[in-house]
């Protein structure tokens, strides 16, 4: 057999994978940084490949079918792959959304759908077609499918870990994407030297997609920037970079400049109010503030509105991306960015929730200057595992300050819900605790009762004392807002909310909120439906889904018509495996941007480990066991290997949850999670080769049953993103998921080990 086809099967999954990271990380930044976007583009990727897949079935029955015509379609791939990334850097202005605005739930949908469905379609038919392609070129032409699989995981692998270690640091998506196109393009090129059909096609067709593609990379610094702006409409686009923590974009409208961190805004300048709030109000409530910590936030003029206070002597800053810094240095004025080299300023570039563990330092106030959470990212910052951290880093009469957004008059009682939640949360573990009502409720916390006031003449009093020179938060403004009336009133609402739970790392009820809130402000009909998804409605229809799995199992069992061919049990049994799978992925993803917080950097390692398990897997099993029964056998073995491995994970998630230094202290702590990537890959891996040997068994058309093995697969995946992204992590958590997905592959055992004996 020739080399040559085998590179290009592996290039299926090496340019699949890298396209896959370049995809997220581009509608990453277009949805603002939502974790939930990872789930929606996966679900997306998989409907779309899955139906590639049972085209390229189709497709390999016919006479035409052959490395020549495989040779075109990838060289297409390749075009399209380059242009997927300027479609999706479009995508907002195709369904007008303005810049900076979140995205609905709808939108992320309708975008990832449409962008992604050429590339995946193609891609999906590739692969279908190389398994045909490859059954006629080696004599034990069962064992294909699971070489192509083989291939593809091995290629998705290298293409990860190529990305995550080099690319990422120096290239931007356009140079990937076209230099990924190029090697796609010269492989197709090379499968058709040799074929005598539409030789004088060969030759235009590559000579102009090879022109297209190294125009495009010579122009990729204008291109970028052009096709950055279409995401900035109606702002002018002055910076926009790539780097390993996300995607930064300074714009300028009306003379004011905005940073946004990953589509999702950061702070504006000049924006001297939310300045001011972001730090007075918290500042005014301890009687002499002297070390402070401020988590984000502090390239704006709120770093310089702390350094007011006479008896600060020390302000730590921590920020994450040291970029954000920079730019800020690069683009604002002087006198904005000049307390940073303040010498009562230190600043840290780390995780803010990394460096409180860390630290030994006790401060006297704490300052989160960070958006809602609207990515489990952010909601790391407002979990009862967060508050408990703060509270042992304050000295005795400390204060700890956060905001949410809520309302001048009337709160809707879903936000009521939310402000409760963050209530009941704080409260779990400070024993003071106050809001002052506003469009942004201000939350104050503290370990020491009777620190902190209601009062707002004693507020003032204070400015006065400390000869505070501001703009906004005065006398007259603050003896309004915080009048006692306004505050019963605005208590009253939340108080009579009904949300009896606390927002924690592993039960994320504020992002929950958060992606509530913004889809039924756009779509009524979404909150009933999330309403709908209640712990008990989810465990009752796991519970249905059982008890009618057994009694069709027991049905067969002792129907006079059992089938000897386990076509439908080993369908169910693939679907289950890429639902599980996919979602093991998900819950992998989350759980790292809980405990860690840069999943931006980390997300193209755990994709490419999980390939390579995915890939070994995949190799081993194509050529053992030998016989059709230990095959089945080995099917239904790692079914229960599956749902051993999910109850695994949770205790692994619980072990660690509750020791969290750990994940700061310890290397191998720290690349945990890579482990359980690689070994859900090769979990994974096995089912595909072992159900195509099992229903391959007596048919020779392997492209259709390959096709419809991957195709089922895939559905399930597409299945499993849906449901855990949007259904199963925001109603019932990561740990309660996993307990879910055990019973879920249980389920698709019953019908093998209750028909067993009718099968033999």
């Amino acid at each position: 057999m020739k080399l040559t086809p085998l590179i290009a099967f592996l290039l299926i999954g090496f340019a699949a994978t890298v396209a896959q990271i370049i995809v997220l990380r581009e509608l990453l930044t277009v949805f603002s940084g939502s974790e939930l976007a990872v789930a929606i583009v996966l679900a997306a990727w998989l409907f779309w490949t899955a139906l590639g897949g049972l085209l390229g079935g189709k497709i390999s029955q016919y006479k035409f079918a052959s490395l020549s015509l495989f040779g075109y379609l990838q060289t297409c791939s390749g075009l399209l792959l380059t242009a997927t990334i300027f479609l999706i850097r479009i995508g907002r202005l195709l369904f007008h959304v303005g810049a900076g605005e979140l995205v609905t739930l709808g939108q992320m949908l309708n975008i990832s759908f449409l962008t992604l469905a050429p590339f995946c379609l193609l891609s999906g038919s590739l692969f279908s077609l190389a398994c045909a392609i490859l059954a006629a070129l080696i004599p034990q032409w069962t064992r294909s499918p699971g070489l192509v699989y083989f291939l593809e995981g091995l290629g998705a692998g290298m293409g990860g870990l190529l990305f995550t270690l080099l690319l990422i640091h120096h290239f931007n998506a356009i140079q990937i994407g076209a230099a990924i196109s190029l090697v796609l393009c010269i492989s197709g090129f090379a499968l058709t030297l040799h074929s005598s059909r539409l030789p004088w096609l060969r030759y235009p067709v590559f000579f102009f997609s090879f022109l297209a593609l190294l125009a495009v990379q010579q122009q990729n610094a204008k291109l970028d920037k052009i096709s950055r702006q279409w995401q900035w409409s109606g702002f002018h686009l002055i910076s926009s970079e790539e780097t390993i923590f996300g995607h930064i974009a300074v714009v300028d409208k009306e003379n004011q400049l905005s940073f946004f961190e990953t589509g999702l805004w950061n702070f504006a300048v000049p924006d001297q109010l939310s300045a001011e709030e972001a730090v007075h109000y918290a500042l005014l409530q301890h009687p002499a503030p002297e070390s402070v910590i401020l988590i984000g936030g502090g390239v704006s003029e709120s770093l310089g509105q702390i350094l007011q206070h006479p008896s600060v002597r020390q302000v730590d800053y921590v920020e994450l991306d040291p970029r954000l810094i920079e730019l800020g240095k690069i683009y604002l004025p002087l006198q904005v960015t000049a307390a940073l080299g303040n010498p009562r300023v230190v600043v840290h570039n780390e995780d803010g929730r990394r460096y409180l563990a860390r630290t030994s330092k006790l401060y006297d106030v704490i300052l989160v200057n960070l958006p809602e959470p609207y990515t489990a990212q952010i909601n790391r910052f407002y979990t009862e595992e967060f508050f408990r951290l703060a509270a042992s880093r304050l000295r005795a009469g400390g204060v700890f300050f956060f905001t949410a957004s809520a309302s001048e008059t009337a709160l809707g009682p879903t936000r009521a819900k939310y402000l409760k939640l963050l209530q009941r949360t704080a409260l779990s573990v400070f024993p003071e605790v106050v809001i002052f009502p506003g469009q942004t409720a201000r939350y104050f916390c503290s370990n020491s009762p009777g620190t902190l006031t209601r009062n707002p003449e004693t507020l003032v009093e204070r400015i006065g004392q400390r000869h505070l020179q501001l703009l906004y938060v005065q006398d007259h403004f603050m003896l309004w807002d915080l009048s006692p009336l306004r505050q019963e009133t605005f208590m009253a609402m939340v108080d009579q909310a009904d949300e009896g739970g606390i927002n924690s790392d592993l039960n994320l009820k504020a992002y929950a909120y958060n992606l509530l809130m913004l889809s039924s402000h756009y779509y009524q009909a979404t909150a009933k439906i999330f309403a709908s998804f209640t712990k008990g409605s989810i465990w009752i229809t796991i519970l249905l889904l059982l008890t009618l799995v057994v009694i069709l199992s027991f049905r067969q069992r002792f129907s006079s018509q059992v089938s000897e061919s386990p076509l439908i049990r080993v369908l169910y049994g693939v679907a289950t495996f890429g639902l599980t799978e996919i979602s093991l992925e998900i819950l992998i993803v989350f759980a790292f941007q809980i405990f860690f917080g840069y999943l931006y950097y980390k997300i193209g390692l755990l994709l490419a480990l999980f390939m390579v398990g995915l890939a070994a897997g995949s190799f081993i099993f194509s050529y053992c066991p030998k016989s059709w029964t230990s095959g089945l056998k080995t099917l239904v073995t790692f079914q229960i290997v599956l749902a051993c491995f999910c109850l695994a994970l949770a205790l692994v998630v619980i072990y660690f949850h509750n020791r969290p230094t750990l994940a700061y202290d310890n290397f191998l702590y720290r690349e945990a999670f890579s482990l359980l990537s690689l070994v859900a890959g090769f979990i994974g891996g096995t089912h595909f080769p072992l159900a195509n040997r099992l229903l391959l068994k007596g048919k020779t058309r392997v492209g259709p049953v390959a096709g419809l093995i991957y195709s089922v697969e895939l559905m399930g995946a597409f299945l499993g993103c849906l449901l855990v992204g949007l259904v199963f992590i925001p109603s019932v958590g990561i740990l309660q998921t996993l307990f879910i997905l055990a019973l879920l592959n249980l389920t698709a055992t019953l019908p093998f080990i209750i028909s067993w004996p009718a099968q033999h």
